[in-house]
């Protein structure tokens, strides 16, 4: 049997879509280095405080038109999503100082914030993939546990890369410069 490619693409794209992978990721690396109770509740509010707003604001949005998709693939019309998703993201920080929660989760959340701050700026002249940039931060991140799961995770993030071209979401550059920026972003949330 030979895989339709277009729903191979479609597939691993959901699978791999910010909102669901970079979650799975939130929660997995909260039980693995955090308390249980601290844990629960980062999770809670990572999932309440950015997820669900950015699922019911896309989902809204796209049901009136203003999106022509749930991923806001095009470039003028993440000009609206990006000032959302950032006051989402201000709000969980201010959650997470607030409840003084560990340093070490304040600084990686203040990384992740800027690295969508610079998509954010970037997406002024070139419109970077989200699904890509935020694999490639997680790939860097998951290298840290272990060689094996860094290289499950990168053949996962090349593989949603491959996905976003394949629905033609994205072009090579714009794949690209999403992946270096979660490179980027991602070592330096290893740094600090």
């Amino acid at each position: 049997m030979i895989l339709d490619s277009q729903k191979t693409a479609k597939a691993i794209s959901i699978v791999g879509h910010p909102l669901l992978f970079g979650n799975a990721y939130v929660i997995f690396m909260s039980f693995k280095n955090l308390d249980r109770n601290t844990a629960i509740l980062v999770s809670l509010l990572v999932i309440l405080l950015v997820a669900v707003p950015i699922i019911w604001h896309n989902w809204k949005k796209m049901k009136k038109g203003e999106y022509s998709n749930f991923d806001v693939s095009d470039q003028k019309q993440r000009m609206g999503f990006y000032p959302f998703a950032i006051s989402l993201f201000v709000v969980l920080l201010m959650a997470f100082w607030v409840l003084k929660f560990p340093e070490e989760v304040i600084r990686q959340t203040l990384v992740f914030f800027v690295m969508v701050l610079t998509m954010a700026l970037a997406n002024l002249k070139i419109k970077a993939s989200m699904h890509a940039g935020i694999a490639f931060y997680i790939v860097v991140n998951v290298f840290e546990i272990g060689p094996l799961p860094g290289i499950l995770a990168l053949i996962f993030a090349l593989a949603i890369s491959w996905s976003r071209r394949k629905m033609n979401r994205h072009n090579n550059t714009e794949l690209v410069l999403g992946s270096l920026v979660g490179s980027i972003f991602g070592g330096i949330g290893l740094i600090v």
